[in-house]
């Protein structure tokens, strides 16, 4: 291996070693904080507690369980040291109460932790779900738009605003109707729904459509539906047809 390709290797796992100091360091500094914190503020020195809680939480939004565990951890010594019992010493074996009272701190901050971890997985899972399927949109060659129950356009890729020869600024939250023209599009569009709610798969049909440069183009249009949140959402793929393909 060159020296240029190890450099490259060894960039990944510099990043990695780096964001992994970063973490724990945190979970480090974050216990010490709680503890200056309490110091200034007389009124939490009684019940310092949440105030290292607090610490144990953003431990885990920022590095995950594993720092979080070092952040709980840190602050029960700490806590035991300053402010629970008698000051400056464990007491091992002696002071059954103190030790009691940090092993319930360290499982409660543990919950709190897991709790917190999960909901963190469950959102950035989401987000990665959620660029993913932008991605794939984006990168459509076909003409791809998010409609509501009324027609109102969620959602339209880069395919769409060239189909349509407008911005994605212009159409979204208007009417669906705005980029369809002819007299029959609103009970095509109804049928359309009517089909889609009886077969329960995607349908398509072809409608007249409406360039922004006034210039009459004829689409093919298939339409999915799905559920969002308790609203019925609608998936149009559009194409563009005018021209036949040869």
């Amino acid at each position: 291996m060159n020296r240029e390709n190890w450099q490259l290797w060894q960039k990944p796992r510099k990043r990695m070693h780096e964001a992994r100091l970063l973490r724990y360091g945190l979970a480090v500094i974050l216990p010490l904080a709680a503890s200056w914190f309490v110091f200034i503020r007389p009124t939490f020195t009684e019940a310092p507690y949440f105030i290292f809680l607090v610490a144990v939480v953003l431990s885990v939004i920022n590095g995950g369980l594993a720092p979080a565990a070092v952040s709980a951890a840190l602050s029960a010594v700490l806590l035991r040291l300053l402010f629970v019992g008698p000051k400056g010493g464990l007491h091992f074996g002696r002071d059954f109460e103190g030790m009691e009272r940090m092993g319930v701190f360290v499982l409660l901050a543990l919950m709190l932790s897991s709790l917190v971890a999960g909901v963190r997985r469950e959102r950035n899972q989401l987000r990665d779900s959620e660029e993913r399927y932008r991605l794939l949109a984006e990168s459509a060659s076909d003409a791809i738009i998010v409609i509501d129950e009324l027609g109102e356009i969620l959602y339209l890729n880069a395919a769409a605003e060239k189909t349509f020869g407008t911005s994605a600024g212009a159409l979204l939250c208007r009417n669906l109707n705005l980029l369809l023209s002819g007299d029959r599009y609103q009970a095509q569009l109804t049928e359309l729904k009517q089909r889609l709610d009886t077969r329960k798969r995607p349908v398509a049909v072809k409608l007249p459509g409406r360039h922004q440069s006034g210039e009459a183009i004829l689409i093919e249009m298939t339409l999915g539906s799905s559920c969002h949140r308790g609203r019925n959402i609608f998936t149009a793929i559009i194409r563009d047809i005018t021209t036949p393909t040869r």
